[in-house]
């Protein structure tokens, strides 16, 4: 019997509360107003937050998880030669990314050697990715590449690309594999034929779509390619390659229309975990030293770990995840302050109902727990409301294919807590001031 009553009465309290606040639709609306934007900005954030975080690690797991990039750089030499010529050979498609070029006419050459300035030159090799496979058993695989920009064009269409000379264990060990067509093979590979793999934006740009450049003819530089397959969309890799817009063709035929040049841009090493990252990179960075008889505190290589990449990526998303959270609080607070000013402006215009309901035996707590209840509501209400509406934009996004899916119940559920918190934060010291509310003087003054 007791229960019965007290539910009844706890039915009675939210109809009055209802039927109160939508006296004032107004007042009502735009005190949930700030507390609906606050809600649904922070539950926004998290939930694509978490989003991006699924979808970096399903593409760290799609480009190979397990990876080191080691990257030619340019190192001063210790003594001039007499063969600076030999080193500074002109050549118009290895001014890509990981060669410096260090003149191009005599005149500079001679400039150079009187003010005694050392050459630089990469002198990463293929040899020296084969001796880091052999030599350290924590790397399963080696693929090295050159990397350079060039322009390739097919009839009356050019389009500026990354050519990408690779070996054919590329497509496996980046998880980046052929839509149409095929990868060049062993044999194509060691003899260097003339045969090249498009990326998929670079294949309907030349060709309006990617089935229609196989068989076709790409001009690049001097040379023709025959287009033997079409990569499938991958977008871009966490080191910035923009993987649909390479050229992909053997080492071989890179370096026999650039004058055969023995260096190479860099390698991909693939690893059997990612356990103790620190000690295998100074063995790597030792073993290269040695190889290149480099002094101590000397490289012509930079090592780019996964960790290093993970470490980037988990600041930029913490630095997301900051500013969102001091943005929604600030959204917070203002709802707060509004539901506060409202329920002040509420509690002076209904002296009267309070003084009638304290002469019909409503307790001072009764008058308390009502205003805090009406506070607690409307923070309640506007924080449902933006949770709904930041799941509704999340939907949307998953549904366009720019993030997967996700969903937390924890984080719908705490941020609605926290809106209802706000508000019960708010409506105390209103509901203070009712209750403490002198009867006659109400009485009087309505």
């Amino acid at each position: 019997m007791k229960n019965y009553i007290r539910l009844r009465r706890s039915v009675l309290a939210i109809r009055m509360v209802w039927s109160v606040l939508m006296q004032h639709k107004l007042r009502t609306t735009l005190a949930t107003l700030g507390v609906f934007m606050g809600a649904m900005l922070l539950t926004c954030i998290l939930h694509v937050l978490e989003s991006i975080n699924l979808k970096l690690k399903n593409e760290a797991e799609g480009l190979g998880a397990n990876l080191v990039t080691i990257a030619a750089a340019p190192v001063d030499f210790v003594r001039l030669t007499n063969k600076i010529e030999e080193i500074l050979e002109p050549s118009e498609t290895t001014s890509g990314v990981n060669q410096n070029s260090i003149s191009q006419t005599a005149e500079t050459t001679e400039q150079q050697s009187a003010s005694l300035s050392p050459p630089k030159a990469a002198t990463l090799t293929e040899a020296d990715i084969a001796a880091l496979v052999d030599g350290l058993p924590s790397i399963i695989q080696g693929v090295p590449f050159i990397l350079a920009s060039g322009q390739a064009g097919s009839g009356l269409r050019r389009s500026s690309c990354q050519m990408l000379g690779t070996t054919t264990a590329f497509p496996e060990l980046r998880h980046f594999r052929p839509a149409y067509g095929r990868f060049f093979n062993n044999d194509e590979a060691l003899e260097g034929a003339r045969v090249c793999v498009l990326g998929n934006f670079l294949a309907k740009w030349l060709f309006s779509s990617p089935e229609a450049a196989l068989g076709k003819t790409v001009r690049v530089g001097k040379s023709r390619l025959h287009v033997i397959g079409v990569m499938e969309e991958k977008g871009m890799d966490p080191s910035g390659l923009r993987m649909d817009e390479l050229l992909i063709l053997p080492i071989a035929s890179y370096t026999r229309s650039t004058d055969r040049q023995e260096h190479i841009s860099g390698a991909w090493l693939s690893l059997r975990d990612r356990n103790d990252l620190e000690p295998l990179k100074n063995s790597i960075s030792t073993l290269l030293r040695e190889r290149h008889r480099l002094p101590p505190g000397k490289s012509d290589f930079t090592l780019t770990m996964g960790d290093q990449v993970d470490e980037l990526v988990g600041n930029a998303l913490r630095l997301v995840r900051t500013l969102g959270i001091i943005g929604s609080g600030l959204s917070f607070a203002i709802g707060t302050l509004g539901i506060l000013s409202i329920m002040t402006l509420l509690v002076r215009s209904r002296r009267l109902e309070i003084g009638l309901r304290r002469v019909a035996g409503a307790t001072r707590r009764q008058i308390l727990l009502q205003f805090m209840g009406e506070a607690a509501f409307m923070s309640a209400a506007g924080g449902f409301a933006g949770v709904c509406a930041a799941l509704a934009f999340c939907l949307l996004l998953a549904a366009s294919g720019a993030l997967p899916p996700y969903f937390s119940l924890s984080i719908s559920l705490g941020v609605f807590a926290l809106s209802t918190c706000c508000g019960i934060l708010a409506g105390t010291y209103p509901a203070w001031k009712a209750a403490r509310t002198n009867v006659l003087q109400a009485l009087r003054a309505d």
